[in-house]
């Protein structure tokens, strides 16, 4: 499945290649002149609305890749939280406690419970990552983007425990947190023509995959009532919980935007994410394929509303982090992620004067099929602001 799925990608990213290839050598043939744009400032935005963004994208909380013109910026800063809740496997709920269980023995050893798959489990997860990111025209075709993510990610656990001597048992629950720089993205967009826009691009591992944390459970000692801890110092964190990828990352994409409907405008884009290599610790995150499309409306010349859904398909983790024992937990665990997932996204979008857009996108999954146990996620939310000059 994955040598089929990287085939298929590597066939895409070679016709983008060229595509964005020739794109570039035109821009440099035409001598990058700006001397065209002596006379462009931010007074040229003092009447921005919409109509200035007939071909751009469903808004600024949505990642939709579009171009800008010859000598233009755009600056963007985007938040987005993704939380999840409870445990899927495929399409089934499953709970903690069939999937895992710890053992303490006399002597204070613990081990898996026998008939469960892992000694703790997680509960709720919060992923929340902040986005910078600049584009300028290099052309009216060719647009060049860099962005650069920072992480912050939130895990609750908790561990059913066994005593071998009494066989009397207590949940202990912990968190886990992690934060820091995320992969950065630089790229290219080639404007094809009004409607057809490709695009490349190259993800950097500059988010750390050796992140470690401190496990420290607490319960209630069920002879006693007594509080009762443990404490792991220094564990290395489970997958999702690191900070990237770890290995260069190509991302080719295609995307169709149709806006010469009066009010109305839609389009579709389909991404690529192929893994060039395995990281430093011996693994490699699975690709991953997202096709979204979109449809929107100008309420008026400030305001304008979307929906779109988009589809997330990502392979299992292929190798193993020799510090990341698989029995810990389903997020420990490389054959315990990858899956296919739908969500459902509404949006709303404000246009300013001076080239500003804020926007704001609530998304929630309609379809999950998870290689579980794995975490389920409730909802997305994106907030976004634009500032183009």
């Amino acid at each position: 499945m994955k040598n089929v799925n990287s085939k298929k990608a590597t066939v895409l990213s070679c016709g983008l290649l060229a595509t964005m290839t020739l794109a570039t050598n035109n821009a440099l043939a035409e001598g990058m002149d700006h001397s065209q744009h002596g006379g462009h400032d931010t007074s040229q935005h003092e009447e921005h609305d919409i109509s200035q963004h007939k071909g751009h994208d469903t808004g600024a909380a949505a990642h939709i890749h579009h171009g800008h013109g010859k000598g233009a910026w755009m600056f963007e800063y985007r938040f987005m939280r993704m939380d999840m809740d409870g445990l899927l496997n495929g399409t089934d709920s499953v709970s903690t406690q069939t999937i895992s269980g710890t053992t303490q023995a006399m002597n204070g050893s613990r081990s898996v419970t026998p008939g469960k798959q892992y000694q703790m489990s997680p509960t709720q997860m919060t992923m929340d990552m902040h986005m910078l990111m600049v584009m300028y025209g290099i052309s009216d075709e060719l647009t060049l983007m860099g962005m650069i993510n920072y992480l912050d990610n939130e895990m609750d656990m908790v561990m059913h425990m066994t005593m071998a001597m009494n066989g009397m048992q207590m949940d202990m629950t912990g968190k886990m947190e992690t934060s820091g720089i995320g992969d950065t993205v630089i790229g290219g967009m080639y404007k094809i023509d009004d409607k057809l826009t490709a695009s490349l691009g190259l993800s950097l591992p500059t988010g750390s995959i050796d992140e470690d944390v401190d496990m420290n459970m607490s319960g209630t000692n069920p002879m006693t009532g007594m509080p009762m801890t443990t404490s792991n110092p220094g564990v290395r964190a489970p997958y999702p919980m690191q900070l990237g990828s770890g290995t260069y990352d190509f991302i080719p994409s295609i995307t169709y935007a149709d806006n010469d409907g009066g009010n109305f405008g839609w389009g579709g884009q389909a991404t690529y994410t192929l893994r060039l290599s395995d990281n430093d610790n011996n693994y490699t995150l699975g690709d991953k394929l997202e096709i979204t499309g979109w449809g929107k409306y100008a309420v008026n010349q400030n305001y304008l509303i979307s929906g779109r859904l988009a589809i997330l398909d990502w392979d299992k983790i292929d190798g193993q982090d020799p510090n990341i024992m698989p029995m810990m937990a389903p997020t420990s665990d490389p054959n315990a992620q990858g899956g296919t997932r739908a969500d459902l996204f509404i949006g709303v979008n404000g246009f300013f004067g001076g080239g500003h857009m804020l926007g704001l996108e609530l998304g929630i999954p309609v379809h999950q099929d998870l290689n579980g146990p794995q975490m389920e996620t409730k909802s997305i939310i994106s907030i976004g602001y634009q500032y183009m000059m």
